[in-house]
């Protein structure tokens, strides 16, 4: 659908509803436990409690840690928990900046496994920014962006 044209309330419930956004640091609240923050998106849209909040819990093996608080959690999990919020309103896009920047080998891979699963079981289309050869190596169309250029590279 055009959303050139939308208002900005328009556009706010287009990028709450439909866009799932994963930024280079997990940007949870510290306040929330990691299945509330998961379950943020649903509040703020409104809806009441969703059983997909448990299965992105169970998905992203984030259960056991459901109860703890971000900093109770390693750097590698909150970037878990940061895509599964990022998908718990079932959006058609998934954003993400730079998501394993912050990382080390085995968060990006644990990573990298999220968006693997939010792209098969969850259905969502992503669009990564990243240098890191192995997050861009999951993707099925590639374009780099070098001196304001895009070019498909693969």
């Amino acid at each position: 659908r055009e959303i050139g044209r939308l208002k900005e309330s328009e556009l706010s419930r287009v990028r709450l509803r439909e866009v799932g956004f994963v930024f280079q640091t997990h940007n949870l609240i510290d306040d929330l436990t990691v299945e509330e923050n998961i379950a943020l998106p649903l509040r703020l849209a409104r809806k009441p409690s969703d059983p997909r909040v448990p299965e992105l819990l169970a998905a992203f093996d984030l259960e056991r840690l459901a109860t703890r608080r971000p900093n109770e959690i390693s750097v590698g999990e909150a970037q878990r928990v940061a895509v599964a919020r990022a998908l718990a309103n079932g959006p058609k896009i998934l954003l993400a900046d730079e998501p394993t920047a912050a990382l080390d080998a085995k968060g990006t891979t644990a990573v990298i496994e999220a968006f693997e699963l939010a792209r098969t079981a969850f259905r969502a289309a992503l669009i990564v920014a990243t240098h890191d050869a192995d997050v861009a190596g999951i993707a099925a169309t590639r374009y780099r962006l070098d001196d304001g250029t895009l070019t498909r590279t693969g």
